[in-house]
Formats: structure tokens, C-alpha cells, sequence
């Protein structure tokens, strides 16, 4: 017997039932002087629509929903007749005469006890179907509705789940728009990899026990669908504060073939926690949790349950996934730099593809990858720190040899580390993280915001600055509050974090000679901690290298010291600084103003901008005194003397200026 013709019968026996009850109740007989005739279907009708033709025929979801759902012969004849009205209409006017009240359409336990009663099936045994730990209640196929309280117990309409009625319609869709719970599918990908993982789970998720399973790391519902083999629905954690919502997502699960899983957990409040528990207590079956990292398991540790760590994927998955969604052939660079999910590969993989196409090219170029990668980079940092446009390149950077190569080898460490730690097995040997820990250190206007720039530009990465001054605290435990919120918004960004005036935190506090020097060093320790677990580049900056613990600066990585420019140095920073589109005047001297006047690159930006501006308030190009001039404004900003030795020629015009300032203030 097909699963069609095995559904038919089915209704075939349920329409034998209502026709024997509607002809018991016409030959009961009714009053035909009733003054409310009329308002209720009258006995010819019934049997006009007893004897009408239109079986439901809802073929092999029936029964497929049947074998779903677990039930057995009884729960599958009170599954079919409730569900009949939603199927033909006809049966709503049946059920309505028969229950003597044209607005009780549909069925109530009392009317399936009377036509399912017989051949050793007792009412008592139909009316269990009904309880709330039957198969058909506690998986959300039907519930009873409480329309007031004189409606008696088994009279009460019984709903057949919008979810069920929509795949018996063969729309599955309208039963997810009209149902409580909001849900997200995920497949399993091809491209996914974590064979070990998936192995791992497999066992656990077919384990008969009732504590939960909680799967952490990045794809953690597609590792979890690959290893159930069938579709994953995932339920948000505090839906799970709506009546029903658990029996709903079950139901949908059921239906689809998949397995439920609940994810969402960070964002829970302690209060709403509550909700979850009781969600896994009351569940039939033990609930699968997905968590992005092992801090969001925080919400259960209270209970005890399983928990499986999903490691990020490995460059070589990251390399296949990104060749299979945008066709490119070597991605590898993309790949090494950005550490991202196979699902956040997908959507940057659209990214780059669409920016592609409206260029007019078939493929996505290396930037165009970078793009999709940034845009597909989760990040709330932009409300917690300042994003740093890369507008600067390698040849924009006046530094010594030594400075630049060190730069140059933490570039080369951000785009191969995977190839070196993990694939050449360094990761094991070393027992090294992904991550990087830089300082930079230099008087202020030395480059050291520009080389993170440059680093920013040639990696295609984001650049976040955060002033660790405003972040320390005086109050105890609020700096590290402070550094966990950063670090938490930075999870899964890719970005470089440039932590400026580090100093403010690293100070030499080896000595402990009060409490606040203890919580001082428990705070730089917190630091370091985050700096080592963060996968990106994480760089400190500071003017007062002097003022760094030795013991600290040994657990970074790298350690640049930015110099005061040389007199070389500096007449190249003016030539930089001194746009080709600048009128220049035939005066400048780019050689004097290099080796009489100590600044640093910052300060010498500071002047050209500042002489650009009295030139074109004067309508002319920029010339040595309005440079001069702008050197001179600089030093008072700076508290220098403008001395003869320095000015030379040009001594008599500072000072004049100078002395006509003071004269007129206005």
C-alpha cells in the first residue's frame, strides 16, 4: 500500500464515521417548530453534505507527517479528523451539526471520542490522545483552545497547528508566517571540512541521555547538521520566553526532517535565563545549544552538559571554500589573511562577486575579495573605537631600514601565518597563537599611527584606534570591563586593534606597594590575556618607551622603535608633504629647512599645511617665508625658542611678525 492510498483510508474510515453519526442524529429527530431553526445546519443539509463526494486528499504528507511524528493507528485517525476541517470545508459544517452549534467547527474531544469509539477502542483511549505529554500535544501538532470558561472540558475546539495544516497543504511557508517561532534553516556545506568535528559529534548527538550539547566555534550549526546528516533549525534563545514556542519549533523541526537547536545565549540577560533552563527541562528531548565561543556557554554553567569545541577552519578550507563560491582559482591571500566561517566566506563570496559584475568582470579581483572579506567581517567596534582610513603606502613611510623591515615582517606574518603555524606545524612546536602582539615606540609625530596605516592599506584590513587613556579607570575591575567590551566587539572583525597611549597602562608597576598597584598589574595582565586569545594584529603605541616594564615587552612579538627623524630623513618628509600639485616657488629651500629645523614628520605635515594656507589667503604660490613662517608657529606650539642660529636669514622676518603679533592681538 502506497503512502497516498494508506492516507485515504484514513479519511475513507473517518468519512464512514460522520456519515453513521450524522444519520443516528437525523433519526433523533428535531423540533420543526424550533424558533432557532435556521441557525444551525438542519438534518437535510447534513445528509445532503454526508453523502457529497470530496474525500481530503493530502496523499503522502499525511503520511509522512504521520511517520514523523511518531504516531501510532489511534493518534494517526485524531490527527486526520481534527485536521479534516482545515482540509474541506464541508467537515466544519458536519462537525458543527453534529456538535448542535454552527460556530464549533471544528473538532473537540468529545466529538472524537463519539466517532472513533468501537472496535475495542474506548472513549477514555481517544480522549489520551488529547492529554499534554501525548505524541500529538507535546510535538505541537494540536492543542486545545479555551474560548471561555463555560465551554466544558471536552468541548473545547482542538487546533491543528498552523505548521502541520501548511505541509499537509504542501505550503510550508505560510505555516512559518503565521507561527509563533521565528526560525533559521542551515544546511550542511560542502566546502565545510571539520571532518573531525564532525566525527566528534555525531556519537554525542545520537547519545541517549537528557543533558544538553552544547557545540562552540565559528559554523558551529552547520558542523552540527553535517553530523546529524539532516538540516539544522535554529530557535533564538529568547523566543523562548512566548508560550509555545518550544512545542512550535520542535513541530517545525519534526517537519522538516531537521534538528532544532537554540543559539543566541550572549545576549540573555541573567533574569532570562530562567526561560532557558526550564526550556530544557520541559523538552522531550535534550536540546542542541550553538555558541560562538565558550563564553556564551557561561549562560548553562550552572547545569552540567556537554560541550564540544568547533575549531575555525583550517586555511586549506578557508582556500576551498572561497575558490568554490567565487570561482576564483588561487585565493590563498584572502584566505591566510582573513580568519573568517565558511558561512561568512559565502557572504563575502556575494560581496566581491557583485562589486565584480558591476565593474563588468567575470571574476573578483584581489580587492574585491578584501572587500567581501571586511564586509563580511562581524564587528561592533565602529561604536567603541575609531575606525583609521589606510590612505597611506609603504612609500609614504620615512623610517630607517631596520624599522621598515620589521614592519615589512609582521605584514609577511599576517599573510602566511596560516601556512607557517598550522600547516608547517609551528603551532605545535612553538605553542604559539594566531595572533600578534606589536608595540610602537617613538616621540609623538614619529609615524607610528601611519605604519599601522600602511599595514591596514597593504593587508586590506580594517584599523580601529582605541585611546587606552579613556579606558582606564580609577575604580577597581571597570578597566577590564572596559577591554572586554572592546575585545568582545572585535571577535570575528579581522581588524588590526592600534591601542594608542599605552603607556597610560603600562607603566613600571612591578613594585606593588599599594592595593591600586595590584589591580594595576591584574589589569595589564587582563591585557596581555586578551592580546594572546584576540586571532588579529593587536598593537600599542606609546611616546615614553622608557615607561614600559621590561617584563612586559618580552611577551610581545615585535617591538619597533620609531626614531626622531635625521636631517635626511626630514627633507625627504618635506618633499612628501609638499603635494606635486602645489604651486611651489622658486625660493624654497628644502635643504635648509631639513637641517635647521629639528621636527618631527608630524610637526613638518602640521607646517606645510599651515604655509599652504597663508599662501592661498595671499593668492600666491607657496613660498620659503610662508614655510618659515609656519616653522615658526609650530615651535611656539611647542614652547621652542625661535633662535637666530636656526632661522638665519630668515631671523629678522620671524621676529617682526612676532612682534607685530603681540602688538595687535586682533
Amino acid at each position: 500500500m502506497t503512502a497516498t492510498e494508506a492516507a485515504l483510508n484514513w479519511f475513507q474510515f473517518l468519512e464512514g464515521r460522520v456519515q453513521a453519526a450524522v444519520q443516528a442524529a437525523v433519526a433523533a429527530g428535531n423540533d420543526p417548530n424550533d424558533s432557532l431553526r435556521g441557525l444551525y445546519i438542519s438534518d437535510e443539509q447534513a445528509i445532503s453534505l454526508a453523502a457529497e463526494p470530496g474525500t481530503p486528499t493530502p496523499g503522502a504528507r499525511l503520511e509522512e507527517a504521520v511517520g514523523r511524528l511518531g504516531l501510532d493507528a489511534l493518534d494517526s485517525s485524531v490527527l486526520a479528523l481534527c485536521v479534516a476541517p482545515e482540509l474541506q470545508p464541508r467537515y466544519g459544517r458536519l462537525y458543527a451539526y453534529l456538535q448542535d452549534d454552527v460556530t464549533r467547527r471544528l473538532a473537540s474531544p468529545r466529538l472524537a471520542g463519539d466517532l472513533l469509539t468501537g472496535d475495542g477502542v474506548h472513549a477514555s483511549d481517544v480522549l489520551s490522545c488529547f492529554e499534554p505529554d501525548s505524541r500529538l500535544s507535546s510535538g505541537g501538532a494540536i492543542r486545545l483552545v479555551t474560548l471561555d470558561a463555560t465551554t466544558t472540558l471536552a468541548d473545547r475546539p482542538v487546533k491543528v497547528a498552523d505548521r502541520l495544516v501548511a505541509f499537509l497543504l504542501g505550503a510550508g511557508e505560510l505555516g512559518s508566517a503565521t507561527a509563533g517561532a521565528r526560525l533559521r534553516r542551515i544546511e550542511a556545506e560542502p566546502a565545510l571540512g571539520r571532518v573531525e568535528s564532525v566525527a566528534e559529534l555525531a556519537p554525542l548527538l545520537a547519545a541517549q541521555t537528557r543533558l544538553p550539547l552544547i557545540v562552540c566555534g565559528p559554523d558551529a550549526g552547520a558542523v552540527v547538521a553535517a553530523a546529524a546528516g539532516r538540516p539544522v533549525l535554529v530557535l533564538g534563545a529568547r523566543e523562548l520566553e512566548k508560550p509555545d514556542t518550544l512545542a512550535d519549533a520542535r513541530l517545525a523541526a519534526v517537519l522538516a526532517g531537521g534538528r532544532l537547536c537554540v543559539d543566541g545565549l550572549a545576549d540573555l540577560a541573567p533574569a532570562e535565563r530562567t526561560a532557558l533552563s526550564r526550556a530544557i527541562d520541559e523538552s522531550p528531548e535534550r536540546l542542541v545549544l550553538l555558541c560562538a565561543s565558550r563564553r556564551e556557554a557561561a549562560a548553562l554553567s550552572d547545569r552540567p552538559a556537554l560541550i564540544v569545541d568547533v575549531p575555525h577552519p583550517s586555511f586549506a578550507e578557508r582556500e576551498r571554500a572561497w575558490s568554490g563560491y567565487t570561482g576564483v582559482a588561487n585565493p590563498s591571500e584572502v584566505a591566510a589573511k582573513f580568519r573568517l566561517s565558511i558561512e561568512q566566506i559565502r557572504a563575502a563570496a556575494e560581496v566581491s562577486l557583485i562589486t565584480a559584475r558591476t565593474r563588468g568582470d567575470g571574476l573578483p579581483v584581489a580587492a574585491d575579495l578584501d572587500l567581501g572579506a571586511r564586509h563580511a567581517s562581524s564587528s561592533r567596534l565602529g561604536e567603541l573605537a575609531s575606525h583609521l582610513d589606510p590612505a597611506y603606502s609603504w612609500g609614504d613611510l620615512v623610517l630607517p631600514e631596520r624599522q621598515l623591515d620589521l614592519l615589512r615582517s609582521i605584514s609577511a606574518y599576517l599573510r602566511h601565518r596560516d601556512q607557517v603555524l598550522s600547516e608547517w606545524g609551528y603551532e605545535v612546536t612553538v605553542s604559539r597563537t594566531q595572533g600578534l602582539k606589536v608595540l610602537f615606540a617613538g616621540e609623538s609625530g614619529t609615524g607610528k599611527t601611519m605604519a599601522a596605516q600602511v599595514l591596514g592599506a597593504q593587508l586590506g584590513l580594517d584599523l580601529f584606534r582605541v585611546d587606552l587613556a579613556t579606558i582606564v579607570s580609577k575604580y577597581i575591575g571597570e578597566t577590564e570591563k572596559n577591554l572586554e567590551r572592546i575585545f568582545t566587539a572585535a571577535d570575528g572583525s579581522n581588524a588590526i586593534l592600534f591601542f594608542d597611549e599605552a603607556d597610560a597602562l603600562f607603566g613600571k608597576r612591578s613594585e606593588v606597594s599599594d592595593s591600586h598597584d595590584r589591580y594595576a598589574n591584574i589589569e595589564v595582565a587582563y591585557l596581555l590575556q586578551r592580546m594572546e586569545a584576540y586571532p588579529g594584529a593587536v598593537i600599542l603605541a606609546t611616546n615614553f618607551r622608557r615607561n614600559i616594564d621590561d617584563a612586559f615587552v618580552r611577551r610581545l612579538d615585535f617591538l619597533i622603535d620609531f626614531p626622531f627623524p635625521e636631517a635626511e630623513d626630514r627633507r625627504r618628509i618635506w618633499r612628501l608633504v609638499l603635494p606635486p600639485a602645489a604651486p611651489l616657488a622658486d625660493d624654497v629651500d628644502f635643504d635648509f629647512l631639513a637641517e635647521r629645523f629639528k621636527l618631527s614628520g608630524g610637526a613638518i605635515r602640521n607646517c606645510s599645511l599651515a604655509a599652504a594656507f597663508r599662501a592661498a589667503d595671499e593668492g600666491s604660490p607657496i613660498e620659503m617665508r610662508h614655510l618659515v613662517r609656519a616653522v615658526a608657529q609650530e615651535y611656539g606650539k611647542q614652547g621652542r625658542l625661535t633662535l637666530e642660529t636656526d632661522f638665519d636669514r630668515f631671523h629678522a622676518m620671524v621676529r617682526d611678525v612676532g612682534r607685530r603679533a603681540e602688538a595687535d592681538p586682533a
